[in-house]
């Protein structure tokens, strides 16, 4: 086949509405909580009071009795039934080859309870009331152990052991570069500087919380699982391989529309086993909906680091080394993929965009008394690109070099890709010094500046601030995977089913929770098979219906899905074209296929594509050999040669009130070069998403654990400073494209740069408001009582030396 079908002049890169928001907009979604089963009981959880201690007793009589109770289920009633262990699927070992410490999150605790949401017990009830009265009713003796919650004070030499058995609170350590180098580097180095950085801890807080609902049909020995996730295919398997030990062909999930889930409906939740396991032995359907306070003791929690790190630069601003020791902490227990985001995602992108040609960095993952970590959209980059950025301009303002023109000095040029960063990871193709001209362009910088300095001398402090960075996303060769330890795939499946009437259905195993699949996989579908978008539709979320799949994390969908998809599609052509050929009675070489039509080249003999389908079903009219077989419908499996690395500056204008400290954030410029950009749409709008999660880091989010007691003090939305929508300013964005090599659509991922970036660009323009006035760092969050004592302090500073 020499020439592919086409329509409408190909729609890669047309910026099409998503299909799914008519129905959403009308309030018809359908996600976990809308799906009603007659006879449908609830679960409620018995959760820890105490961030540590040891479990006394457990009394259930009281629950067992009162109305409306069908069962309670404890840690002893698990190990009773058989029932196994959530798995960590992505361990780092110790530098030195040592396993990690291990110590996954529980069904259940047992004998000690690591931090305040540990479950303890499960009651199902005929009703939500009737559970939720019957978890009150269980009566739990605890004795309090010293909790440690914070992240340095997890390696100080007396602090509480999270898990005795290992003797410290470490669960890993590992190195990457050469010390040696590094600190020769930083030795000779015309100037050093050096920053103490927090990354505070996140809650996700998708729209929708987390919920489960299992129908256990006894007759059939059949499980059908409704959950909230990212991983249909991967939740069954854990269930099955893992927990409940439950074959495979016995569990359906489906995961029907999902309301966000930014990485945290993607690991193995410590809810779902029970909710399956109670579905079972009450022989009906059993519910479980997430409170929203619920989401804060019990969704996995994002980011805190605490770390220290120097930068060496020679006189004209080039980087000459960075040393960097991280303490990540990763929570009361291990999460599904939690060692890989500090141990893996994090340093390879620590050096950013820029040559850094010596690097050390030590990495320790720790155990605290909080909610486990997991993964959250950006993960290890945000950590990455603070800690870069923040001790890079920090260089700049000491050598006195303005911020644009040290990153220039710096940034890795277009002829170095593929570009072999000092933290273990080639980056695949892009161009830097064009993404920052860009973005320079976007905002206007240097009248930028020039109205910085008019406000300044009115009084009004306004700030500028950058932040350049590496991404890494999609999933790299299985192979490649397993040889870390990692327990998943990184490939993807799609089916293209082509219809005896010529339509198509694809189905995908990645899944959408808000990224607009239902256009943008038709889109490669539509261009690859030459079809109308109408005549194609998307299915997604159903272990039934659709071939074993990763599922969507990692910024991996189009990349990986999508290029499954246009496997698969082209490959229908293929056969499609051998059909048209033994109909028209030529070789395969002389069609040529265009706009739904093929055609005999060189005369007027053409079929439909519809035509060809119709054929293909029909069977009689099939080559009388056996060389073709009836249907037009191909299974594609695809694992990719590599990850890719999408790359963005962004670029913050920020007021700060100089009485209050309040931060106003003014403007956001963001610059991407994600590859080539299927729809232009549905990208911007991720941009615009990621952006508004990163400023919600930079400028109100954190988790905060008491100290001493480990209690949760921001459990709800009254404490935790979720973004408004007055919190976000204009956005102004714009694209360069250099595509991935490593996948046929030259696509990279898209969905996670604005998280990335956000914080350090903001950081920085807040640094540069207050500068002049001797404020030198800053932390996370930056809320106007953290901008009041830096400049309070700074003020003291300045007093103080006269």
């Amino acid at each position: 086949m020499s020439s592919r079908g086409t329509n409408d002049g190909g729609l890669i890169g047309k910026p099409l509405r998503r299909r799914e928001d008519i129905r959403f907009v009308q309030g018809k979604g359908r996600y976990v909580d809308d799906v009603q089963l007659p006879g449908t009981a609830w679960c409620a959880f018995v959760r820890s009071p105490h961030a540590h201690a040891r479990i006394r007793s457990v009394a259930t009589g009281a629950a067992s009795r009162l109305p409306g109770v069908l069962l309670v289920l404890t840690a002893a009633d698990w190990d009773k039934a058989g029932h196994g262990e959530l798995t960590v699927v992505h361990p780092m070992p110790f530098g030195d080859g040592r396993p990690m410490n291990c110590s996954p999150r529980p069904a259940f605790a047992r004998d000690v309870v690591h931090h305040v949401g540990d479950i303890v017990a499960a009651v199902i009830g005929e009703t939500r009331f009737a559970a939720e009265d019957g978890a009150e009713a269980v009566a739990i003796e605890y004795e309090p152990l010293p909790a440690v919650t914070t992240t340095r004070e997890a390696v100080a030499p007396d602090a509480p052991l999270v898990h005795p058995e290992f003797g410290n609170n470490l669960v890993f350590e590992i190195e990457r570069g050469s010390r040696d180098k590094a600190e020769a580097a930083l030795a000779g180095a015309a100037k050093v500087v050096e920053l103490s950085l927090k990354n505070s801890r996140l809650s996700a807080n998708p729209m929708e919380p987390r919920a489960y609902l299992c129908d256990y049909d006894a007759a059939n020995d059949r499980y059908t699982l409704y959950a909230t996730s990212q991983q249909p295919h991967y939740l069954r398997r854990w269930l099955s391989i893992y927990t409940l030990h439950i074959p495979e062909h016995k569990i359906r999930v489906i995961s029907p529309d999902v309301g966000g889930g930014f990485g945290v409906k993607g690991f193995f939740a410590t809810e779902v086993s029970t909710v399956v396991w109670a579905s079972q032995i009450l022989r009906r359907p059993v519910k479980w909906t997430s409170t929203r306070t619920e989401t804060f003791l019990s969704d996995a929690q994002a980011r805190d680091h605490d770390t220290i790190a120097r930068m060496g630069f020679a006189d004209d601003g080039r980087i000459v080394a960075m040393q960097v020791d991280t303490l990540a902490a990763l929570g009361g227990y291990l999460s599904n993929f939690a060692p890989s985001i500090p141990g893996n995602s994090y340093p390879q992108t620590v050096t950013g965009l820029y040559r850094t040609p010596n690097l050390h960095l030590r990495v320790r993952g720790v155990y605290t008394n909080t909610v486990p970590i997991d993964a959250y959209r950006g993960s290890g980059r945000p950590e990455a690109t603070w800690n870069n950025e923040r001790l890079l301009e920090r260089g700049a303002r000491e050598l006195g070099i303005d911020v644009v023109e040290m990153r220039k000095r710096n940034l890795i040029g277009p002829a170095d890709f593929p570009y072999p960063a000092p933290g273990g990871r080639v980056y695949d193709s892009g161009d830097p010094p064009a993404l920052l001209q860009k973005l320079l362009e976007l905002a206007d910088y240097l009248k930028l500046r020039q109205e910085q300095a008019a406000l300044r001398k009115q009084g009004v402090l306004m700030g500028i601030g950058l932040a350049a960075f590496i991404d890494k996303a999609g999933t790299g060769p299985s192979g490649n995977l397993a040889k870390r330890g990692g327990l998943h795939g990184g490939w993807e499946c799609a089916v293209v089913r082509v219809h005896s009437d010529g339509k198509a259905t694809i189905f995908s195993g990645s899944h959408s929770h808000g990224q607009g699949h239902e256009i943008t996989f038709c889109q490669i579908a539509a261009d690859r098979l030459g079809l109308p978008i109408d005549d194609i539709q998307l299915v997604e979320g159903d272990t039934d219906r659709i071939p074993f799949g990763n599922g969507t994390w990692g910024a991996r969908s189009l990349s990986v899905g999508g290029t499954a998809i246009y496997r698969a599609a082209d490959k229908v052509i293929v056969k499609a074209t051998r059909f048209a050929a033994h109909m028209m009675e030529c070789a395969p070489d002389d069609i040529e296929y265009r706009d739904g039509m093929f055609r005999v080249r060189g005369t007027d003999r053409q079929v439909t594509f519809a035509h060809v389908a119709d054929v293909a079903y029909h069977g009689a009219a099939l080559p009388a050999d056996g060389s073709l077989d009836p249907g037009l419908e191909i299974t594609e499996f695809y694992d990719p040669p590599d990850t890719n690395d999408p790359q963005a500056m962004h670029l913050a204008v920020v007021l700060v009130d100089p009485d209050t400290g309040t931060v106003k954030l003014r403007d956001m410029y963001a610059a991407d070069d994600c590859g080539v950009v299927v729809n232009p749409m549905i990208v911007e709008g991720q941009v615009h998403g990621g952006l508004a999660q990163g400023i919600g880091q930079a400028l109100r989010e954190h988790i905060v654990y008491e100290a001493g007691s480990g209690q949760l003090l921001t459990a709800s939305f009254m404490d935790y400073g979720m973004p408004r929508a007055h919190d976000m300013p204009s956005f102004h964005t714009t694209f360069i494209e250099t595509p991935a090599p490593s996948n046929p659509l030259g696509v990279k991922g898209g969905s996670e740069s604005g998280t990335i970036g956000a914080p350090a660009a903001i950081g920085n323009a807040v640094i540069d408001a207050l500068w002049h006035l001797g404020v030198r760092d800053i932390t996370l969050p930056i809320t106007s009582e953290t901008v009041w004592r830096a400049m309070r302090e700074a003020h003291g500073r300045k007093g103080s030396s006269r």
